[in-house]
C-alpha cells in the first residue's frame, strides 16, 4: 500500500492508496492492509476498477451506511456508463433487488422479507436447522473424515434457505454451486464467464418457479413474493420478484458457509477456545458475533455519492464510487478495544459485518441462528476434528466474500444418530 496524505484540515488534497481488493495480495494480507488503511487512510481514493473511494474507518463507514440518500445503492441497468453502479465493485450486470434499490421502492420489497426473516421467525427455524445439520453429519461421522465445506457448511445453509423459500431441498447444489463459483471468481478470470452463465441458468429456473407460484400460490415465501402487490395495488414486476428471490438464495448460501468455515478453522488453531465452547455452548451466540467481526465473511459493499459530500475529512464528488470496507471498520481501535484480538465473550459488539441502516442484511438473524446451531452440533459430535491445512483451499479472491472452497478434516469416528433428512422446509 502506498498513501499520499493531505495536510490536516486540507480538503483539497486527495488521500490516495493502491488497493486491488480482488487480488491475491489483499487475500493474503487483508488484516495487515485493513489495519494500515484504518490507521493512515480511513478515507482514501484508489484508481483500481475505474476509481473508487475506500472507506475503512468505523465512524465514516457507519455514517455512509446510514445515509442512503447521499450514498446510494442503486444500479442503473438502463445505461452501463451511468455512475450509479450498485453495491458490487466491479458491478455485476444483473438485477439485484432490493439490495440495489433505495427507499421508497426498496421498502416495498424489504418489508416482504422482514417478517419471514425476523428474529422471532429465525429462532423458530432452529429445529429445522438442527435437523438438517444432524442429517448432514450422519452421512460422514462413522467414516472419521469429511470435507467440512463440501459436506457440511455448504449444504446446510443452502438447504435451509431453499426450505424457507419453499423450494425442493434436493435442488440445493443446483443453486449453491453457481453462487459459490461466482463469488470466488475474480472479474475477468476464466471462471467468471462460466459462473455468470451458471447463475443465468439458475435464475431462469427460479424465474419459472416464481411464474408457477404466481399462477398457483402455495403459501411459501416464493408465493408471498410472487403474489405481492405494490402501493398502487398492482402485482410487483416479475423481474423484480425473481431478483428478490435470487437475492435470498445468494445471501443465504455463501456468507454463512464462509462464516462457519472460518470459525471452524480458527477453533482448530485455538484448541483452548474450542474446548471453552465445548464446555460452555451457551457462549456460542456471543462467539458468533465475534467471529463475524474478526473473520469478516463480507469484506466490502459499494455505494455511489448522489451529491458532493465530505466524509472522514475527504471531499467526495457527486457520481463518485465509494467502497465501504466492513472488514477494516471492524478492526478500528477507535471502536473496539484490542480489535485484532478474538474475544469470544466480547460485549457489546457493534460490528458492521451485516452492514447498518436500511440496507442492513435482512438475513442477519437467520445467519446467526444457523451458525450457532451448526457449531453446536459440530463441537458436540466431532469435537476433535483435525483440519488438513495443506489441502484446505481458500477462495482465490475475497473481494466479495472471504470463504473456503474445501476443508478436509479427520476426527474420531462416531455413530450416526439416525437424523432423518427433512422432506421439506420448516413451517
Amino acid at each position: 500500500m502506498q498513501a499520499d496524505h493531505p495536510d490536516a484540515g486540507d480538503l483539497t488534497a486527495r488521500a490516495t492508496i493502491e488497493l486491488d481488493h480482488h487480488g491475491a495480495d489483499y487475500r493474503d494480507r487483508w488484516q495487515e492492509i485493513s489495519d494500515g488503511n484504518v490507521a493512515r487512510c480511513p478515507v482514501a481514493h484508489t484508481a483500481a476498477y475505474g476509481g473508487t473511494w475506500v472507506v475503512s474507518g468505523y465512524e465514516p463507514v457507519v455514517e455512509a451506511l446510514r445515509d442512503h440518500g447521499v450514498f446510494s445503492s442503486y444500479q442503473d441497468h438502463t445505461d452501463p456508463d451511468a455512475p450509479m453502479r450498485g453495491t458490487s465493485n466491479p458491478p455485476i450486470p444483473a438485477l439485484n433487488v432490493p439490495q440495489e434499490l433505495d427507499p421508497p421502492l426498496h421498502t416495498v420489497y424489504r418489508r416482504l422479507l422482514n417478517g419471514p426473516l425476523s428474529p422471532e421467525q429465525s429462532r423458530r427455524q432452529e429445529p429445522f436447522i438442527r435437523q438438517v445439520t444432524a442429517a448432514c453429519l450422519d452421512r460422514f461421522t462413522e467414516q472419521g473424515r469429511a470435507d467440512l465445506v463440501a459436506d457440511l457448511t455448504n449444504p446446510v445453509p443452502a438447504i435451509v434457505t431453499l426450505g424457507i423459500l419453499g423450494m425442493p431441498l434436493a435442488d440445493w447444489a443446483k443453486y449453491a454451486g453457481p453462487i459459490h463459483l461466482l463469488t470466488y471468481s475474480p472479474p475477468g478470470s476464466p471462471t467468471w464467464d462460466e459462473a455468470m452463465a451458471a447463475v443465468g441458468e439458475m435464475m431462469a429456473a427460479l424465474g419459472a418457479l416464481v411464474v408457477a407460484r404466481r399462477a398457483e400460490p402455495t403459501g411459501d415465501l416464493v408465493s408471498v413474493l410472487a403474489t405481492a402487490r405494490g402501493d398502487d395495488g398492482e402485482l410487483l414486476p416479475l423481474d423484480h420478484v425473481i431478483a428478490t428471490a435470487g437475492l435470498v438464495v445468494a445471501g443465504g448460501v455463501d456468507t454463512t458457509t464462509a462464516l462457519v468455515s472460518h470459525a471452524l478453522h480458527w477453533l482448530y488453531r485455538n484448541p483452548a477456545e474450542r474446548d471453552r465452547l465445548i464446555a460452555d455452548p451457551n457462549l456460542l451466540p456471543t462467539a458468533v458475533d465475534e467471529f463475524l467481526r474478526v473473520l469478516a465473511p463480507v469484506q466490502f459493499m459499494s455505494r455511489t455519492a448522489t451529491r458532493d459530500v465530505e466524509l472522514g475529512g475527504q471531499r467526495i464528488a457527486a457520481g463518485e464510487r465509494v467502497m465501504l470496507a466492513f472488514a477494516a471498520a471492524n478492526r478500528d481501535p477507535a471502536a473496539f478495544d484490542c480489535p485484532s484480538e478474538m474475544r469470544l465473550d466480547r460485549s457489546p459488539n457493534r460490528h458492521v459485518a451485516f452492514g447498518s441502516g436500511v440496507h442492513r442484511c435482512v438475513g442477519a438473524h437467520l445467519a446467526k441462528v444457523e451458525a450457532v446451531v451448526m457449531l453446536d452440533e459440530i463441537l458436540r459430535r466431532i469435537p476433535d476434528y483435525v483440519i488438513d491445512e495443506d489441502a484446505a483451499l481458500r477462495y482465490p479472491s475475497i473481494g466479495a466474500i472471504n470463504g473456503y472452497i474445501g476443508m478436509p478434516a479427520t476426527f474420531t469416528p462416531t455413530p450416526a444418530v439416525g437424523a432423518a433428512f427433512p422432506a421439506s422446509g420448516a413451517a
